[in-house]
């Protein structure tokens, strides 16, 4: 009875000491770098429409929901839709980004295709509706260790907005879930005006 407390006690012990080293890193490359993911999105994708005084679409992806966007107002009027794969958002024009690197929550705010980063190399590809520019940003989470992934971002400048306070609809592949390659195929594909 003695020896089997022992190994229970000793492999407690050891997965404990384990589970602190590995958060702690190596100290000589505090980075973990994630690359983006090539899957494909889910062949089961829901239909969910979204028809808000400020924007109106329809969008099939995994993680679709009945319940449609959240509308925030603070600190000014976002609509805003998180999937499985991707999070869409509206951002009115008068928003004030805070500025700062894409990071720790924050994902940037992209107004229009005019807030696309300097020096950021772009793609252009169309969609049902309307001109998308797409890019791949930085962006990083940081607790004990820093984590860091290269994100895709498409600004789709809507053909017939319904309001022109918000011409557009962001669609960002939080964490590089999907790489740039296969966001440009979900805009292409999944994005699509109420019918």
């Amino acid at each position: 009875m003695a020896v089997r407390r022992w190994s229970v006690g000793a492999v407690v012990a050891a997965g404990v000491i384990l589970g602190v080293s590995a958060c702690g890193g190596s100290g000589d490359d505090p980075f973990v770098v994630s690359a983006p993911s090539t899957k494909a999105p889910p062949v089961r994708a829901h239909a969910t429409r979204v028809d808000t005084g400020t924007v109106a679409f329809e969008v099939r992806a995994a993680g679709g929901t009945d319940a449609g966007a959240q509308t925030v107002t603070t600190p000014c009027d976002r609509v805003l839709l998180a999937l499985d794969d991707v999070t869409i958002e509206s951002n009115e024009v008068t928003c004030k980004a805070p500025g700062g690197a894409p990071g720790n929550g924050w994902h940037g705010l992209y107004r229009t295709a005019a807030d696309v980063p300097p020096g950021a190399v772009t793609q252009t590809v169309q969609t049902p509706l309307g001109e998308a520019v797409l890019f791949t940003q930085e962006y990083y989470e940081a607790t004990n260790s820093v984590r860091r992934w290269r994100e895709p971002v498409a600004i789709v400048t809507l053909g017939n907005p319904r309001s022109r306070s918000h011409p557009t609809l962001v669609v960002r592949a939080d964490k590089g879930i999907l790489d740039q390659s296969r966001l440009a195929g979900f805009v292409r594909a999944n994005l699509l005006p109420l019918g």
